[in-house]
């Protein structure tokens, strides 16, 4: 282990709890995967409770929202897959965004099965204001980090992506 927890009593007592459960554990590994996710989980509980509630959009809305935005029309589990929810998450979220005049459903011609999700002019506005709301969050977040350890930061995290799961 590189250093211990510093001042998070929770990641040193589970670190502890780790420690003492199995000696093969690879602490450091351990700390980064507990680490990584309490960061993610904070931020979408912060993002979520500051910017896109008080906008009338819950943090799959958004998502949902930012994923058409960037891509343009989408089937639903194409949206699914991209921004990381379940088909019934996404389902559910589009039905509030419809009935917010956020998003259309449509048909596909050639097979009527096939519906596609697009924003509304309505839906085109909120996403940009939402996002104008999170991205002054992520400057304040961010902010302690000098350039280059949030490129690095970001490098690292894209390449995690980027790798198989299992």
């Amino acid at each position: 282990m590189i250093d211990g927890p510093r001042s998070d009593p929770f990641l040193k007592q589970a670190t502890d709890r780790v420690a003492g459960s199995d000696h093969g554990v690879d602490l450091d590994l351990f700390r980064l995967s507990f680490a990584l996710t309490r960061a993610a989980n904070r931020f979408t509980r912060h993002v979520e409770s500051a910017v896109h509630r008080p906008r009338n959009l819950s943090t799959a809305g958004f998502r949902i929202l930012f994923t058409i935005w960037a891509c343009g029309p989408l089937a639903a589990h194409r949206i699914a897959v991209l921004a990381g929810l379940s088909r019934a998450s996404v389902s559910s979220a589009v039905n509030t965004l419809e009935r917010d005049g956020h998003v259309a459903r449509s048909r596909e011609h050639d097979d009527r099965r096939m519906v596609t999700v697009s924003l509304t002019s309505s839906g085109e506005a909120a996403v940009r204001d939402s996002y104008r709301g999170q991205h002054e969050v992520e400057r304040a977040l961010y902010a302690g980090l000098e350039e280059g350890e949030r490129a690095e930061l970001a490098h690292l995290l894209e390449s995690l992506l980027d790798a198989p799961l299992g």
